[in-house]
């Protein structure tokens, strides 16, 4: 099996899973944030522009859903997916702990620019009062579920981290 083919499957399995079964798994009304996890381990494991293609590829594929302002959610996930992923490559290059916790700080970060850029663009009611409640919880979710997903991506690009499969 490729690498685009693995990594299409990963695509469309998290977004199956997001849309199915994970928005409905709520802790004090929040689920977690899927999308945004795969766009910031793509980064992590595979770079910037694996970042920015999964985070783009992924965010449209929840924009079909939403109905907020589409786009938004690929824009913001690839960019986020590629600055994780510059980051990983300039600056971190660490431990796997460390690649978990960005995951979650990443998480964090890309939802307040997510409700940041929607308010500006007119999408009611993303900035609220619970807000911060929800970067927590998503980036609590995020910690957990980045530790699968950083190794579903090494498998799907094995050349990144100079394996041969």
């Amino acid at each position: 099996m490729s690498a685009y083919a693995r990594s299409a499957l990963i695509l469309v399995t998290a977004l199956v899973f997001h849309l199915a079964l994970f928005s409905d798994l709520r802790v004090l009304g929040v689920a977690p944030e899927v999308p945004l996890a795969i766009a910031v381990t793509a980064g992590l494991v595979g770079g910037p522009e694996r970042g920015a293609v999964a985070g783009f590829a992924i965010g449209l594929g929840i924009d079909l859903y939403l109905p907020t302002l589409f786009g938004l959610s690929a824009l913001i996930y690839a960019v986020w997916g590629y600055a994780v992923g510059l980051l990983e490559e300039r600056i971190f290059r660490s431990a796997w702990w460390i690649n978990v916790l960005v995951a979650a700080v990443a998480t964090g970060g890309g939802l307040l620019v997510y409700a940041v850029l929607g308010e500006l663009l007119g999408q009611a009611n993303l900035y609220t009062d619970r807000l911060y409640l929800v970067i927590g919880v998503a980036s609590a979710y995020n910690l957990v579920l980045s530790l699968p997903l950083l190794g579903l991506w090494r498998w799907s690009w094995p050349r990144v981290l100079g394996e041969e499969r």
